[in-house]
């Protein structure tokens, strides 16, 4: 006589195993760290190279003996160009905000120097004569 078959054991998890090793915490903060380490130094990188397009382009304004107002414009758009970098550095906090506000402050008086050089740009203070008073 053959005994009747039996069913296949029924296996129920009650609890599941805990993984072998919780991801190291410490593992993770120097991936992050390198990853913004490399998105930083982009940023500052670009920063320094369009500053330096701005700076260069100004210099040779300024040796230029016979130069013309007109040929300020195409420097004003590269000085948008870097003012937009800047501010983007700033916002993501690759920058710190002071820093940011000096550079652009650099890139204006530097500009403005080249005007009075010029004699396209005449301070207030020297038209307006004395004090209000």
């Amino acid at each position: 006589m053959s005994s009747p078959e039996k069913p296949p054991p029924r296996l129920s998890i009650v609890c599941e195993a805990a993984p072998k090793k919780k991801a190291d915490s410490a593992a993770k903060r120097a991936r992050q760290a390198e990853k913004r380490r490399i998105y930083n130094k982009a940023h500052k990188s670009e920063i320094k190279t369009r500053m330096k397009k701005v700076l260069e382009a100004l210099d040779g304004l300024r040796k230029k003996p016979e130069a013309q107002a007109e040929e300020i414009f195409p420097i004003e758009k590269l000085i948008a160009d870097a003012y937009s970098v800047i501010d983007k550095a700033v916002k993501v906090g690759t920058l710190h905000r002071n820093t940011g506000a000096r550079r652009k402050s650099r890139l204006a008086r530097r500009k403005k120097a080249v005007e009075i050089h010029h004699g396209w740009y005449v301070p207030a203070a020297a038209t307006a004569g004395s004090s209000n008073a």
